[in-house]
């Protein structure tokens, strides 16, 4: 599914920016900082423009978000159309290059909490070295 109609069916408006990350995040297809999709993008943006999208697209239930070991929000793209990251799974992250990948075949636990609390959230990070850092 394209950027734009994904945008306009969360009823969202299409600005080029918008499109232009949500685009890099459905290609990429893992969890991203937002210093790796500022880095993909084919001219500098603002800064706050760029953070304001990726919150409004994990506002909006487009991506999903997850902490890696270092305390930055990665984000990933949901493609419904595709086997996509629809969340609520963990996350494995290499200690040596930093790349983050989602694990998909295995779905978060879940959680009993006290009686009145409502869970906004979970998320779990494993850790070690990827195949290509072996090598």
């Amino acid at each position: 599914m394209q950027p734009e109609t994904i945008l306009e069916r969360k009823s969202i408006r299409c600005t080029p920016m918008r499109e232009a990350i949500l685009e890099i995040l459905l290609k990429k297809g893992c969890p991203m900082s937002y210093k790796e999709v500022a880095a993909c993008l084919p001219r500098q943006g603002d800064r706050v423009t760029i953070y304001r999208t990726l919150l409004l697209l994990f506002e909006k239930g487009i991506v999903h978000r997850v902490m890696d070991m270092k305390g930055t929000w990665r984000f990933c793209a949901h493609n419904s159309v595709n086997s996509g990251c629809p969340g609520d799974h963990p996350h494995f992250e290499c200690m040596v290059c930093g790349s983050m990948q989602c694990l998909t075949d295995t779905s978060l636990p879940y959680i009993e909490v006290a009686g009145g609390a409502v869970v906004k959230g979970k998320h779990m990070v494993v850790y070690g070295v990827c195949p290509r850092c072996l090598e």
